[in-house]
């Protein structure tokens, strides 16, 4: 009898194991966050060493460094948690609602930089709600598409379930005002319909309806004609994107080398955030500027890859929809800085300076990550270590 009750205390203490996550696109990861830290550092020295309070050129890139452990850490924590879990609509639902009331406390609360309420203030710790929103609104529409059926068959069902929620999430951002980030939920969301297979009929009333809230938002912010003014060559504030074109094409093709760029010398406002991509032209050249986009291109790749073998309908619609956001924002950024599109404050994904995008983007990745994890069987708490040990390699192997 106190065999088997032991015996039962073994199995029931017995645990799930996963193999190892996909190597290539963790390496990947890692490489193109050293990167972005390194070139930080390279941007920001100069404008740290005026502004700081002790003159050290460290400010910016140590604050950025301390992110970056943080988003390394949720990545680590975040990829043993089965990513099947998010699929489910009340945890989804929960986190939509929260991710909304946040939206609507910074338009009232937010601390005011440049004329716009988007950031939290908790201490000397800020927080931006929108970052945040991109995540939850992914999450939610992949589990919306995977547990109500019905929004496929019913356009009404897929008004109030997937588009209904969508606006209110682009609409508090672009209160805020941040027009950039509305687009980035919306893409988002928008993303996780088309991939799911919603018929494309049921999209075009609500194209109509971005294209007319974008037309209004121009009416309603002058600021915003100025700037496709200034795109289609009609003067305006454009030093900002002229000294981006003057950094980029004095690069040449193989740059100027690392920290030895000019414009971080206070001619090129928000050098470590939204222009950091001409920081990269002008210290790296044509070379270092195509090198990051293969890489880019490289973690999209393999993100799709590894969402399409996820074997879930879920895992597909998140992963793929992440990686396709990914994409977009790295082309937005890339445009306004080479003046292919308007000025718009999009970051490029782990290389700009930002908290709250470094911690969501590394969340994000960790549910990929985890997806390229392959589960095994329970192992017995109480069996020899080198017998575990061989029986987690075979089955990794027939896995």
């Amino acid at each position: 009898m106190a065999d088997r009750q032991q015996q039962g205390g073994r199995r029931q203490s017995g645990r799930r194991y996963w193999s190892k996550p996909d190597r290539a696109f963790t390496l990947a990861l890692l490489v193109l966050t050293g990167f972005g830290l390194l070139m930080v550092f390279s941007a920001s020295m100069y404008t740290s060493s005026v502004s700081s309070a002790t003159g050290s050129g460290y400010a910016q890139f140590i604050k950025q460094a301390v992110y970056v452990i943080g988003g390394l850490f949720v990545l680590w924590f975040a990829s043993r948690i089965d990513y099947r879990k998010f699929n489910n609509v009340h945890v989804a639902l929960v986190a939509l609602v929260i991710t909304a009331a946040l939206l609507g406390f910074v338009l009232v609360a937010g601390s005011e930089v440049n004329g716009a309420k988007r950031w939290l203030a908790i201490g000397s710790i800020t927080f931006q709600p929108s970052e945040f929103a991109k995540l939850t609104g992914i999450i939610y529409a992949s589990s919306i598409v995977c547990q109500k059926k019905e929004v496929y068959s019913n356009f009404w069902k897929f008004t109030l379930y997937c588009i209904l929620p969508m606006v209110v999430l682009c609409g508090l951002a672009a209160i805020e005002p941040s027009l950039s980030a509305a687009m980035a939920i919306g893409f988002g969301m928008l993303c996780v319909y088309f991939f799911s297979g919603i018929k494309f009929r049921y999209f075009i009333p609500y194209i109509l309806l971005i294209v007319a809230a974008v037309g209004l938002a121009l009416i309603l912010q002058p600021f915003r004609l100025d700037r496709i003014r200034v795109f289609m060559g009609k003067g305006g504030a454009d030093y900002q994107i002229r000294q981006s074109i003057l950094a980029i094409g004095s690069g040449g093709i193989f740059g100027k080398g690392l920290g030895n760029g000019r414009q971080k010398m206070l001619f090129l406002p928000e050098l470590q955030n939204d222009f950091i991509f001409a920081n990269i032209g002008e210290e790296c050249g044509l070379v270092g500027c195509v090198l990051l986009l293969i890489l880019y291109g490289f973690i999209i790749y393999r993100g799709i890859r590894i969402a399409k073998a996820s074997k879930t309908k879920f895992g597909y619609v998140y992963g793929c929809s992440i990686m396709a956001l990914l994409g977009f924002q790295v082309i937005v950024n890339v445009a306004v800085a080479t003046n292919i599109m308007p000025v718009t404050g999009m970051a490029l994904p782990f290389i700009s300076a930002g908290g709250t995008s470094m911690i969501i983007l590394f969340f994000m990745m960790s549910l990929i990550v985890n997806m390229s994890r392959k589960p095994g069987r329970k192992v017995t708490a109480g069996a020899p270590k080198t017998k575990r040990r061989k029986r987690q390699k075979t089955e990794e192997k027939t896995a």
